[in-house]
């Protein structure tokens, strides 16, 4: 699920821009039916047009987590606060990776922070973890 809402942040999204203007684009882009609401199926399908590939399991996460009427959908509300919730712990997530405080997040900060946890990883895993993401991971 992190996957998922780290690439809406910070690829697609770009929230730290305009916000707002760009929650609104993004909730018009997943509520097809124009009810103003986002239930899973659109959540997924919406994700999926963008390639972000999420299953049921982790849709119906992403919406419960934000549904505070309990109608199993997501009004604009309910989706805003849900994603400044997100942004906000995705932020504090990288920069505590950001050791270096440079806005990048390289090998040595992620063997760093397996460190930090007792863990001992290679290089090269280290380096494989980046190169899940596509590109280098970077402040928005």
């Amino acid at each position: 699920m992190y996957s998922a809402v780290r690439k809406l942040f910070f690829t697609d999204c770009q929230c730290a821009r305009e916000p707002l203007k760009t929650y609104e684009e993004l909730f018009a882009k997943l509520d097809t039916n124009k009810d103003g609401k986002v239930d899973v199926s659109e959540l997924r399908a919406g994700l999926a047009a963008m390639g972000i590939q999420t299953g049921n399991a982790a849709a119906q996460k992403i919406v419960s987590s934000g549904d505070r009427d309990h109608d199993d959908r997501l009004d604009f509300k309910e989706f805003t606060k849900y994603l400044k919730d997100h942004e906000k712990k995705l932020r504090l997530t990288f920069k505590s990776l950001d050791k270096n405080k440079d806005g990048q997040i390289d090998y040595m900060e992620i063997k760093q922070s397996f460190a930090d946890l007792g863990l001992d990883i290679s290089k090269e895993d280290a380096e494989k973890i980046l190169q899940r993401q596509g590109k280098p991971l970077q402040s928005a």
